[in-house]
């Protein structure tokens, strides 16, 4: 039995989101992970996989909501947010988890009243070298200068210890999902949009959060770690790669943009034939990228929900 102890950091609701889908093991570690924190005066857990609450949260005071559908990430996100309202919500993945001294910087952040969203640096071991994994984890996340693509600038060396010191928060461009601490104000006034489905609405909010005048930082003494492993198929992400960079382009880009873009994805569709071919890649991400460049620009979503159907494509074979 787990006793509920939880603590708020002053007079301030933080609730925590965890979007689940897939393998519950990995759900479980982190829930566990985020109620043992004792920050968080809310655990929400919305269940995309249409699955049941596990055995092993009974005795967890967290809510497990099931939509009605898979309604991807920034779906699930909004979702979870109004079901347990708080002044403060900490967006989560199932591969992630944080320490308390990270969650507690976060949260401080919002001591600032122009800070709207705030996030910690995101320990990712998605390449094969350890040195270069925490290379991209400080980083700055800023736009690429002639499409506009979001990317990830590692810091100098030199820079590194002074800023992952400094008590000082950094003003970015955009802020990962993996983990995102968002105010009240965000959610009820720019909220997610849940039409991206898979990919691209971190950057979509973080973008809407900052035209609206707020601040998008991130807290250089804070870090989350993720678990490497992926609940995506690799068409999966082909196809949404291509298809969201070009509605993110066409709700924020000139005409400029998008055309420069949709001539760098066809370059890049170029690479990954090739790749295909040389390499016999299986499953080949040939037709998922073909059809999310063409999706790109032949669909459009008339609402912050997921179109029907998706997702669109999810088939790894």
């Amino acid at each position: 039995m787990y006793e509920n102890t939880q603590e708020t950091m002053g007079s301030r609701r933080v609730s925590a989101v965890v979007v689940h889908y897939g393998d519950p093991r990995r759900t479980i570690r982190a829930v566990l992970s985020h109620w043992k924190l004792a920050v968080f005066s809310s655990i929400v857990v919305v269940a995309n996989d249409l699955s049941q609450r596990p055995e092993e949260l009974n005795d967890i005071p967290c809510t497990w909501v099931i939509p009605s559908r898979n309604t991807g990430f920034g779906g699930a996100c909004q979702l979870g947010a109004i079901t347990n309202p708080a002044d403060v919500y900490a967006f989560f993945n199932g591969h992630v988890t944080i320490d308390r001294v990270s969650a507690d910087h976060c949260i401080s952040a919002f001591d600032i009243d122009s800070v709207g969203i705030a996030a910690p640096y995101l320990y990712h071991p998605g390449r094969k070298e350890t040195a270069i994994n925490w290379k991209y984890t400080h980083c700055t996340r800023t736009y690429s200068r002639i499409v506009h693509l979001p990317i990830q600038v590692p810091l100098r060396d030199r820079s590194v210890d002074r800023k992952i010191s400094s008590p000082e928060v950094i003003d970015n461009d955009w802020a990962t999902g993996g983990a995102i601490f968002c105010r009240h104000e965000i959610i009820e006034n720019v909220g997610w949009d849940g039409s991206y489905f898979l990919s691209f609405e971190d950057v979509d909010i973080s973008m809407r959060t900052k035209k609206s005048g707020w601040r998008v930082v991130v807290v250089p003494s804070a870090i989350a770690m993720h678990s490497g492993e992926s609940t995506k198929p690799s068409t999966t992400s082909a196809y949404y790669s291509m298809r969201n960079a070009l509605w993110f382009a066409r709700r924020f880009h000139n005409r400029r943009v998008q055309a420069l873009l949709t001539v760098y994805l066809l370059l890049r569709l170029c690479r990954i034939v090739a790749a295909d071919v040389l390499q016999r890649r299986r499953p080949r991400r040939t037709r998922p990228a073909t059809r999310g460049m063409l999706d790109g620009w032949l669909l459009w979503p008339r609402s912050v929900e997921a179109l029907p159907g998706e997702p669109l494509w999810s088939r790894d074979a």
